[in-house]
């Protein structure tokens, strides 16, 4: 169920409201202006399902991931030991790790970097109900933000990452 923001944002949202107001200025206004264009061009109101997070809400949705979805998502420029512990452990375990064992594994990591989430660098908008993808992504890319379809790992969004946020270690 869409949650409506205090204040009369293009878009709509599905995660906590401090998702949205903990974004960065520059996201939230490219944000803004991408929401505008698409609504403006399509006739549909975009959907954003995550914004700002803890660490710990991060921890919470990569434990209900599989080996290969977090790979598809947190290996892209190399393989991280936060995610090699957690592969590591899962093996051991044969399961899935709990979202407090996967915090212990985030909060204890040797490298820094994990998502632009954990800043409000980065949000993410449900696939669902898209009517023009291709425009999504052209117009999230013109306003400074690099995308990711997350769709073919069985995460139902596209995933934008603000250029102009620096990227920030956040260890909570």
């Amino acid at each position: 169920m869409p949650i409506t923001p205090p204040k009369s944002y293009p878009f709509d949202i599905s995660c906590d409201e401090e998702g949205i107001t903990g974004l960065e200025a520059i996201v939230l206004e490219a944000f803004t202006n991408v929401a505008q264009e698409y609504l403006r061009r399509t006739g549909t109101r975009l959907m954003v399902t995550s914004g700002k997070r803890t660490l710990r809400h991060t921890a919470f949705l990569m434990s209900g991931f599989s080996i290969e979805q977090l790979e598809g998502m947190y290996c892209r420029n190399g393989y991280p030991d936060y995610i090699r512990s957690i592969k590591t452990s899962m093996e051991q375990l044969h399961r899935r790790l709990t979202p407090e064992e996967t915090y212990e594994v985030l909060k204890n990591r040797q490298e820094g970097y994990i998502s632009s989430h954990l800043f409000g660098g980065a949000v993410d908008v449900a696939v669902e109900g898209l009517k023009d993808k291709p425009l999504l992504t052209h117009l999230l890319q013109a306003e400074g933000f690099t995308t990711l379809d997350e769709t073919d790992l069985g995460v139902l969004c596209i995933h934008a990452s603000h250029k102009n946020v620096a990227k920030t270690i956040v260890r909570e």
